[in-house]
C-alpha cells in the first residue's frame, strides 16, 4: 500500500508540474497515470470505495449540498487565470499549505481540485494522513471542469 500511495504522489507531481512551453511534456504518461486510477461517478460516490471522483459527480454533489467545500490546491498563476466560484483557494505549493488544511474542520466534506487531478491526490492524501475523513480527489481538475 506504501509503494502504491508514493507511485501516486510521484504521479501527481509530474502531472501538475508547470510546464515550460519550450520543452516536451509527458502527457501520454500523465494521461495513463491519471486514467488508470479508479474514479467514482455518480453511481457509487455513497457506497465507499476510492475517493477520487470524476467532474460530473462534483458538480451532482455540490449541486446536492451547500455544506461541501471546493478547495482549489493550484498556484496564485493559475487561480488568476480563473477558479471554480466559491472555491477556497489553498495553494499546495506554498510551504504553509499544511497549517491552512489542519486548519480547516475535518468534520465537513471537501472536494479538492487542481489543474489535472495530480496535486489535487496528494492534498487528499495529506488531509487523510491528518484525519479528514470526507475528502475527494476531482479527477480531471479545473482542466476538465471548464470543458463541461
Amino acid at each position: 500500500m506504501k509503494h502504491f500511495i508514493l507511485l501516486v504522489t510521484v504521479y501527481a507531481l509530474i502531472a501538475c508540474k508547470p510546464s515550460d512551453e519550450t520543452t516536451p511534456t509527458s502527457t501520454p504518461v500523465i494521461k495513463e497515470s491519471i486514467s488508470s486510477q479508479s474514479v467514482r461517478n455518480a453511481e457509487d460516490v455513497d457506497q465507499g470505495g476510492s475517493p477520487h471522483i470524476d467532474v460530473a459527480t462534483a458538480k451532482k454533489m455540490l449541486s446536492k449540498s451547500k455544506e461541501i467545500v471546493l478547495i482549489d490546491v493550484r498556484t496564485d498563476g493559475e487561480v488568476g487565470r480563473g477558479k471554480i466560484q466559491n472555491a477556497l483557494h489553498i495553494d499546495i505549493s506554498k510551504p504553509d499549505f499544511n497549517n491552512k488544511i489542519a486548519a480547516l474542520d475535518k468534520n465537513k466534506e471537501y472536494i479538492v481540485y487542481c489543474a489535472v487531478g495530480g496535486r489535487s491526490a496528494t492534498a487528499l492524501n495529506r488531509m487523510q494522513q491528518i484525519g479528514f475523513k470526507k475528502v475527494y480527489n476531482m479527477m480531471g481538475g479545473y482542466n476538465s471542469w471548464i470543458r463541461n
